[in-house]
């Protein structure tokens, strides 16, 4: 092999190498500052319930509003990216992410305008949402899909724990009716700059074009026993998940921790869910998938026994925390690389979206079910033990799916 030759493979797997990581970071990036409006939502609770005295429920009903919204939109993006491309998709959509974004500042002082808004962003957010940027890593990675999902989708993780600062000093900056259409500007630029650089004009469809073939029915798909069996699965999962992530700092306080204390344990969550993610999609590209999804659902229903069973204090609260970040970082990776495996990656949009879709509504459900639970009891003890035995009849829906096909595309 002459030098002329060595010296030209090298440049193309560099080349190749380049692109990858483009689209990585591209996804990454998008993953998180679209992902960010919930946990903005949380930190503008107070803000929004000082300005125009609005409650907590009020102000967090409207992301329950927007899960149901989800329902339609998930699966509408979905089929259309499959069609035509994540970045036709993203271009347009990352423009009407930051329109949506920008009139929630418009809210306000009537509570149905904070409604309307948040429905209208929630619409209108639908095209940058993470059904389109893991698309571009599906049709990118193979040999390493596992770990290249779990880093795009590990970008929230970050976000937990970095928004609340950030939606304090915009407050301070440019009061509360100047924070959305600040974050508007900046997600804009943050999602539309690498998109452009980094997402190839050539990635456009994931259906092959065949045209002597009749046109893919794509209800037929989603009418698949398989796709509602993974779908179940994940939301049984998932309204564990629920329970924990929203009621876990409450659960801390009856434990006995002052909410100083739980507040400082639940910091933990964050990093924990982002190694939790990252783990997950390491060991996917490494040993059986059935057997890293069972070990994934198991983390929620340990955590669920544990807060059943053990007295917790301040310093098994923090491994308690990292458990349920771990478990809650596992879980979308789960539904990302299941839907990509079992299914044709040239449905994995409208697969996905309705994954997503059932696992959002679930977790919005019972973390609001075990809320109505601990009214009428005074415990959080018949939500957990009726999420924990979900998680086994989970365990058994995914095992009956039996081992994901092999790959058939080329290894990248």
């Amino acid at each position: 092999m002459t030098v002329a030759v060595v010296s030209s493979i090298r440049k193309e797997r560099f080349q190749t190498w380049i692109v990858s990581a483009g689209i990585l970071l591209t996804a990454a990036i998008g993953s998180a500052v679209a992902g960010a409006h919930v946990h903005v939502v949380g930190a503008m609770v107070d803000p929004l319930n000082d300005a125009f005295g609005w409650s907590r429920g009020d102000i967090t009903l409207a992301l329950a509003m927007g899960s149901v919204v989800h329902a339609v939109t998930n699966i509408a993006v979905g089929a259309l990216t499959d069609r035509y491309g994540p970045r036709r998709i993203l271009v347009p959509g990352i423009a009407l992410y930051a329109i949506g974004c920008a009139l929630l500042g418009l809210a306000g002082p009537q509570l149905w305008t904070w409604y309307a808004a948040y429905l209208a962003f929630t619409i209108l957010s639908s095209g940058a949402s993470s059904i389109a940027w893991t698309v571009i890593v599906i049709q990118r990675f193979d040999r390493n899909r596992g770990l290249a999902l779990a880093a795009s989708l590990a970008g929230p993780g970050a976000v937990v724990s970095l928004m609340p600062t950030i939606v304090v000093g915009l407050v301070e900056h440019f009061g509360v009716r100047g924070v959305y259409p600040t974050l508007a500007l900046g997600a804009f630029v943050l999602m539309i700059v690498p998109t452009w650089l980094f997402v190839p004009k050539t990635m456009q469809s994931a259906i092959p074009a065949k045209p002597r073939q009749p046109p893919r029915k794509w209800w037929l798909t989603l009418a698949s026993r398989k796709v509602w069996q993974l779908a179940a699965a994940l939301g049984l999962v998932a309204a564990c998940i629920g329970t924990l992530l929203v009621h876990f700092q409450a659960m801390l306080i009856d434990a006995g921790l002052r909410p100083g204390e739980a507040a400082s344990v639940a910091l933990v969550t964050g990093p924990a869910l982002v190694v939790g993610r990252l783990l997950t999609g390491f060991l996917y590209d490494r040993l059986p998938p059935l057997a890293v999804t069972v070990g994934a659902f198991c983390l929620p229903a340990i955590a669920a026994i544990w807060i059943l069973a053990v007295p917790i204090g301040f310093g098994s609260a923090h491994w308690l925390a990292i458990l349920i970040g771990l478990g809650i970082g596992c879980e979308v990776d789960v539904a990302a690389y299941l839907s990509s495996r079992y299914f044709d990656t040239a449905d994995y949009g409208k697969i996905y979206g309705l994954v997503i879709t059932v696992y959002s509504v679930s977790v919005a459900a019972a973390s609001w079910l075990a809320g109505l639970a601990f009214d009428r009891t005074g415990s959080y003890a018949p939500a957990l033990g009726a999420f924990a035995v979900g998680i086994a009849v989970a365990i058994a829906l995914v095992t009956f799916l039996g081992q994901p096909p092999p790959s058939t595309r080329p290894r990248r």
